[in-house]
């Protein structure tokens, strides 16, 4: 009984970590404190270790001899993070479109529209949780942990490194009227593709769902790009497509 309870309480504390961790509110390179995060959360520290070994798991945190660390952010690394996001998506919507259940169906739709709801301008963080949980709902669909847990480390590493640098862009350039013409016909192409990887998944379309698979990769690509040359001018120049599958 008591086991259960604290495998329950366990998720739920590697879920608010999680969330901490990509809202950058838990900092790469900072040391978890097992005895702070248990009280700090109002458990015992059973489920804070339960909530590490998964966050090792899902590669946001490290171990450090016997310290837990915030996985830090290796840039030179990008470019295999994408390699590694493009291959495990392609493999999860295949997947997904050929073993989704009607349940799988259901939570995928109710995610969908979560994230059709967050439009909020200033709230990125709320939208990209949103958008989160619709490609996990999808991972589930898949029903094959191994591949599941490649796409989500993928995913997860790729959303670090988007909400890093959407930090970096001033609250002024991010709101002023270009940026926010840009993000608005950004937010309407994110909702028409998964509208139709929704569609294909539905339709059991195993090809199809992988082609557009990879057009949603791209799309993402494409926007963490734009900001990194908006943030460093020294870079303005660069074509990082060469360095990017």
């Amino acid at each position: 009984m008591n086991k259960s309870v604290d495998e329950r309480d366990g998720q739920k504390v590697a879920r608010k970590i999680r969330e901490a961790i990509l809202r950058l509110e838990l900092r790469p390179g900072l040391t978890l404190d097992e005895a702070d995060l248990a009280e700090q959360m109002n458990v015992s520290r059973t489920p804070v270790r339960e909530a590490i070994i998964q966050l090792i798991s899902d590669g946001l945190v490290h171990r450090h001899g016997r310290k837990a660390i915030v996985a830090t952010m290796d840039f030179d690394e990008v470019p295999k993070l994408y390699d590694a996001l493009l291959v495990s998506s392609r493999l999860i919507h295949r997947l997904a479109a050929e073993h989704r259940t009607d349940e799988d169906l259901a939570v995928i739709h109710k995610t969908m529209l979560a994230f059709e709801r967050s439009k909020d301008v200033s709230n990125g963080v709320e939208r990209s949780e949103a958008n989160l949980q619709f490609h996990l709902a999808i991972s589930r669909a898949a029903h094959n942990r191994y591949f599941s847990t490649f796409y989500d480390n993928a995913l997860l590493g790729t959303i670090r490194l988007a909400r890093a640098c959407f930090a970096q862009v001033s609250t002024v350039e991010y709101l002023n009227p270009t940026t926010k013409e840009e993000l608005a016909t950004h937010l309407a192409e994110t909702e028409r593709q998964h509208r139709v990887l929704y569609a294909a998944i539905e339709e059991y379309d195993v090809e199809l769902a992988d082609k557009l698979a990879v057009d949603h990769y791209v799309l993402t690509r494409n926007r963490v790009e734009k900001v990194l040359f908006r943030v460093d001018p020294a870079v303005e120049n660069m074509d990082l497509s060469k360095e990017l599958p």
